[in-house]
């Protein structure tokens, strides 16, 4: 079966760098720092991991697919957690911040324009 154009279902928003870069943030007059919100995230490793059959045929069928990718995540999230340890202990308190990331997929490239599964190992993780 050929891969079908991506109908929007699955992973979104697609940003390019340029759209990305407009929502950064903005420095005010006073040198705070201004951090608009970021676009909410539909992201479908989990599911991936957790049931592949309640994914389409053409994203089981897909080049991208990756069903260890929420594991990767996982993982990647870890690492950052150790690096922030070792960077900024937490103190008798425990730690002073949250920090959670999200991954946007690059709209211009080529995975992105079919449905791909649940490849990319994004989502909003929080340490």
């Amino acid at each position: 079966m050929a891969i079908q154009p991506d109908d929007g279902d699955g992973i979104t928003p697609r940003m390019t760098l340029k759209e990305h870069y407009d929502i950064r943030k903005v420095t005010l007059e006073d040198l705070r720092e201004f951090h608009p919100r970021l676009p909410a995230l539909k992201s479908n490793s989990k599911q991936g991991a957790v049931d592949p059959s309640k994914l389409c045929e053409d994203c089981r069928n897909s080049p991208y697919l990756d069903l260890k990718a929420y594991d990767k995540n996982r993982e990647l999230a870890k690492e950052i957690r150790g690096a922030l340890a070792r960077i900024r202990p937490p103190d008798k308190d425990g730690p002073h911040f949250v920090l959670a990331w999200r991954l946007y997929p690059i709209k211009d490239h080529p995975r992105f324009n079919i449905l791909d599964g649940c490849s990319c190992g994004c989502g909003c993780d929080s340490l």
